[in-house]
């Protein structure tokens, strides 16, 4: 489910004009071929940050690579700081949300205090101005604090930027049909109808997609409801092994 909500983070920013119409512009989505190749660029870079110690010379390595990416759109002004603080603030974002959506259970406060602080440490290595957050100035108490204040941010930079345009329904659909590659041709039409039923309204809009069916709803909340049911068996069980473990032990 992470991997997913990290890949719906990205997919996310498709619904951003000033984005999409970047990536059309720079031809990476004018095929199946640098279509995929951007996926896959995108997840090995974030692969090496994210599983990897800041310090570690993979993960500077990636930043690195990621800042050398950017650099060209961001001082020509083709992307700006809060197109950017906009993109970090997803990849934090929706992964509590798809947990909170879909899991058994919610990310807990701890786990989201030690995301705040991650992610805050991320936007600095990647040089990423943080002056629209109310506390830029005299500093957040803990990552909890400052991941209110990224939200804030978000939620208010959606309200303004996340509008319908060509570019959006462009970028989607080839990312889309990109990862439809490897499932038959037969099922495209149920796997579009999903796709649409997890999309939050205001993004449906901005990618002029239609409507989820209620089929396609329906259907996705009984695949939901039953990986939940699984999980929660599942830690159940764990957990429950880990007690009697200790018990024994002792």
């Amino acid at each position: 489910m992470f991997s997913g909500s990290v890949f719906f983070a990205l997919f996310k920013t498709y619904g951003i004009p000033s984005i999409s119409q970047l990536l059309v512009a720079t031809g990476q989505l004018a095929s199946d071929d640098t279509a995929s190749k951007r996926a896959a660029d995108t997840g090995v870079i974030l692969t090496e940050v994210v599983l990897h110690h800041p310090l570690d010379k993979r993960a500077i390595d990636g930043i690195a690579r990621m800042n050398f990416l950017h650099n060209r759109y961001r001082k020509s002004g083709k992307i700006s700081d809060d197109d950017m603080l906009y993109t970090l603030s997803l990849f934090v974002l929706e992964p509590i949300r798809w947990t909170a959506r879909f899991e058994w259970r919610e990310v807990s406060e701890v786990k989201r205090c030690a995301m705040g602080v991650y992610w805050r440490w991320m936007g600095e290595a990647m040089e990423i101005p943080f002056t629209p957050l109310p506390s830029c100035q005299d500093g957040w108490r803990d990552g909890l604090h400052f991941l209110e204040e990224l939200e804030g941010f978000s939620r208010h930079y959606e309200t303004l930027h996340m509008i319908p345009a060509e570019s959006n329904e462009l970028v989607a659909k080839g990312t889309i049909k990109t990862a439809l590659t490897n499932i038959p041709r037969a099922l495209h039409g149920l796997a579009q109808g999903i796709v649409s039923a997890l999309l939050e309204p205001r993004l449906r809009r901005a990618m002029r997609f239609a409507d989820p069916s209620r089929s396609s709803v329906q259907l996705l909340h009984i695949v939901m409801w039953a990986r939940k049911m699984n999980g929660h068996s599942t830690s159940a069980l764990a957990t429950t092994h880990d007690v009697a473990q200790a018990l024994v032990h002792r």
